[in-house]
């Protein structure tokens, strides 16, 4: 039997050399695919094929429940061109980022502070482990007695559920100030603010976009949640109008209209949180 070897400049290559260069392509092969299996194109392609199949089933079996999603997306298209599905999801935005900010400076200040300051921890962290058991729906009835059905309820639930996460994890980030950190501005004789600004907040702040993070998600949801139950504007004002006429394709229009915005923000947080918090990087880089 004959084995072909191939040849170099230098001469004849031996046949073990030449069987251990053959597959000097699969390192490169195994590493694309174990990094295509840890990347987000792997839950992409997971979720383009929950769609076809869904595009699918549906058009083989007509089911009124469940359209095909090119008929959502033609749905989508007439809301949007009408203006009522951009309407109602700018009224929503609305909600969510003014109770976002405020939950925010308010959820940033308590649990700061009650993490910095023994006195503001003693009289807040009662008040605050109370109101975070209360389920909010437990306290619509009154906002809307108070505030009615208005923005003035749907902003006041979004503060109330969003500010929790914030007060928490400001208030984890405030007590993980180190004992170095803190002779640090003894040696340099900073005062008590200028420790908190300078060496504090920055300290905290990770633990801050944490729990910001995990309130933009809640703040959405409650906006949405808001219009629904209590509300008479919003995308799930027009998500409960759909189901109450039973037009299916508008409701599925609606909510991915919220899914796809929700995922939008989450990215552009990453963003901001990864450009913010930058100099941390670099520091255990350097390290």
């Amino acid at each position: 039997m004959t084995v072909s070897v191939p040849y170099s400049r230098a001469g004849v290559v031996s046949a073990a050399e030449a069987a251990a260069a053959t597959p000097s392509q699969r390192p490169r092969l195994g590493t694309a695919i174990a990094g295509y299996f840890k990347s987000r194109a792997f839950g992409w392609s997971i979720v383009a094929i929950l769609l076809a199949v869904w595009q699918i089933a549906a058009t083989a079996v007509t089911m009124p429940e469940l359209p095909p999603l090119s008929a959502i997306f033609t749905e989508w298209h007439e809301q949007w061109a009408s203006g009522e599905l951009s309407a109602a999801l700018l009224d929503t935005l609305k909600v969510a980022a003014i109770g976002y900010a405020l939950a925010t400076l308010l959820g940033t200040t308590v649990g700061f502070l009650m993490g910095r300051v023994r006195v503001i921890w003693a009289a807040a962290e009662p008040p605050v482990e109370l109101l975070r058991q209360i389920p909010v729906t437990a306290l619509l009835p009154l906002l809307i007695l108070y505030l009615g059905i208005g923005d003035q309820m749907r902003i006041t639930v979004v503060v109330i559920v969003a500010s929790f996460p914030i007060i928490l994890n400001s208030f984890a980030g405030a007590r993980s100030l180190s004992r170095t950190m803190r002779m640090t501005a003894q040696t340099f004789r900073l005062s008590w603010l200028q420790t908190q600004i300078e060496i504090g907040l920055p300290s905290a702040l990770p633990f801050i976009l944490v729990g910001m993070r995990q309130a933009l998600a809640m703040t959405l949801v409650m906006a949405v949640v808001t219009g629904m139950l209590a509300g008479n504007s919003g995308v799930g004002y027009f998500i409960l109008q759909a189901q109450q006429v039973l037009n299916v394709r508008a409701l599925f229009a609606g909510i991915f209209t919220v899914a796809a915005v929700g995922y939008a923000l989450n990215l552009v947080f990453l963003l901001i949180e990864r450009r913010v918090t930058r100099w941390r990087r670099i520091g255990a880089a350097e390290d």
